[in-house]
């Protein structure tokens, strides 16, 4: 580098989501967080990679509906997953297995699944509110887990997926 150059390194966000395919028209990275942020900086570990593929290789899809329109306290409107069970579980089974990331960096007593749907002032949300209800429920299958990785600009990429592949009992 030149004299009197730096470059800055910002920090690289992972997530483990199970994107939504099904509500793309609603939303287009629509997805449901089970773990964020995950890994090491800048990225998470060959070692985190292989011990995400065997937790969700022992996993079974599953299908969910995107059931209704809830408000968090912040104002935040989102759409609720029902079985919520499903999504609960998976995001206890990982911070169990990486204690070292709790959900949300720890800033929530209770973890919420949900697909956000927009944030915003009242006008908006309250519109958007009006033009998903005839919409829901969304019918949907979870068949894989996504790692999603934010670059240096705050473009969200699809980092490697991961199915979940145990058998149906």
């Amino acid at each position: 580098y030149a004299a009197g150059v730096t470059q800055s390194y910002l920090p690289t966000i992972t997530g483990v989501v199970v994107l939504v395919p099904e509500a793309r028209d609603i939303v287009p990275w629509a997805h449901i967080t089970i773990l964020a942020p995950f890994g090491q900086q800048p990225a998470p570990t060959a070692g985190e990679l292989a011990e995400l593929e065997e937790f969700f290789a022992g996993e079974m899809p599953f299908a969910y509906e995107l059931t209704q329109i809830c408000t968090f306290p912040s104002g935040m409107r989102y759409l609720s997953p029902e079985p919520v069970s499903a999504f609960s579980r998976l995001t206890h089974g990982l911070h169990q297995l990486f204690p070292e990331y709790p959900p949300y960096e720890g800033a929530f007593d209770e973890i919420v699944p949900h697909l956000t749907v927009v944030e915003g002032d009242d006008s908006l949300q309250n519109e958007v509110q009006t033009a998903l209800e005839p919409r829901l429920p969304v019918k949907a299958e979870a068949r894989e887990v996504t790692l999603l990785v934010e670059d240096d600009a705050g473009h969200w990429r699809v980092g490697r997926t991961f199915p979940l592949s145990r058998p149906a009992e």
